[in-house]
């Protein structure tokens, strides 16, 4: 057993987060976890560039979701383009938490420089990255006190708030019933910032319409999902339905198409996804998506590592402004949505990006009482 390895084996705890994904190097493999990585690592149990500095293990929960996980990967695949090193580990779902720890030790292991995952990953990094000062690690999608960033670790945080308020405004625009739904993966802080934006665009652009919420408590559920859209449907009127819900959001087009209802998707292009793909009917039903531009965040922030620019021990914020964030505009969106929804979406997008539209966040909520309160107060 690797040393490293044998060191962390009796400090578990994992606190579970949204799922995300990343790319491969070119002279790298993308890999599963298992729990013993000694059959995944690459040929020579080193970062085969031989450029430590250059070097990047990409953690990820499962690749496909055509959605956070997959954004992400186009990331990787850019800087793969660039001369990085990058290398992409499949670690699996949260029923193999346990194991997580370990892939990252086998990375740091194999030589891999920078460390990077998700918010889903942030206990082990932090726990990690006191162990390893020599490495760099990065967070995405999350935020926390920059008193307690190491200095060799580096948080991406995005307004995902600041695009779901854009397409909740589509959502209030577009429902004929005056109920629309927000069903995410599981509960975290930040898919309670997707909804929080999300239901002060509904409210801002129609206070009458009225939004559901659920969770399906899981990334990689589709027909739980799918169910639940259904119910909603039907017992609740709801005819526009957001998704935030990784792998689990397939199951919300899958109803969408059933009940003839629109769906909202998120992350990535995923009108463009299924128009690609074995199921092109899904793409039918999907009016727009919120984008996180993962892939090109991942990109710049590397850049700028590349650059020497003052990346570490702090929060790197990016909203609207930075293109991090938006919805997409396409012609199918043109062609479905009336022109006075696309106008009031576009000012929206302007005064956002300038600053002069602020958009509420959960992060402002002072409790989760707060944030509770804001969802009675919506409810049907």
């Amino acid at each position: 057993m690797k040393l490293k390895k044998l060191m962390a084996l009796t400090m578990a705890g994992v606190m579970t987060f949204s799922l995300a994904a990343c790319g491969g190097g070119s002279s790298s493999t993308t890999t599963t976890g298992s729990g013993d990585s000694s059959e995944e690592a690459s040929d020579d149990g080193e970062a085969a560039s031989g450029d430590v500095e250059k070097s990047v293990a990409y953690i990820v929960g499962n690749l496909g979701d055509k959605s956070f996980n997959d954004s992400g990967e186009t990331g990787m695949a850019q800087l793969r383009e660039m001369g990085w090193d990058c290398k992409t580990i499949e670690a699996g779902d949260e029923t193999k938490a346990d194991k997580w720890e370990d892939t990252m030790l086998d990375a740091i292991d194999e030589g891999y420089h920078f460390i990077v995952a998700s918010s889903t990953y942030r206990d082990i990094i932090m726990k990690l990255a006191e162990e390893y000062p020599e490495n760099q690690f990065v967070v995405f999608d999350d935020s926390m006190d920059e008193s307690e960033i190491p200095d060799n670790v580096a948080f991406i945080f995005y307004a995902q708030n600041e695009g779901s308020y854009m397409v909740g405004q589509l959502a209030a625009g577009m429902t004929e019933s005056g109920v629309v739904a927000v069903n995410v993966g599981m509960d975290n802080p930040v898919i309670s910032d997707f909804v929080t934006g999300f239901i002060n665009g509904v409210q801002d652009y129609d206070p009458n319409v009225k939004v559901v919420k659920a969770s399906v408590g899981s990334w990689t559920e589709p027909a739980k999902m799918k169910e639940l859209c259904l119910t909603q449907a039907r017992d609740q009127n709801a005819d526009v339905f957001y998704q935030v819900a990784g792998g689990s959001g397939t199951g919300l087009f899958e109803a969408c198409v059933e009940t003839g209802n629109w769906a909202i998707g998120v992350d990535s292009d995923q009108y463009a996804y299924y128009k690609d793909s074995e199921n092109p009917e899904l793409a039918d039903v999907i009016l727009t998506s919120m984008l996180k531009n993962v892939g090109d965040s991942l990109v710049a922030f590397f850049e700028q590592v590349e650059a020497g620019d003052d990346v570490w021990g702090k929060v790197n914020h990016l909203g609207l402004k930075d293109n991090a964030v938006g919805y997409v505009d396409n012609e199918f969106f043109q062609e479905n949505v009336p022109q006075e929804v696309r106008d009031k979406m576009a000012e929206s997008k302007e005064k956002i990006a300038s600053g002069e539209l602020e958009v509420q966040s959960y992060y402002d909520f002072a409790d989760e009482s707060e944030y509770q309160a804001l969802l009675d107060s919506v409810a049907p």
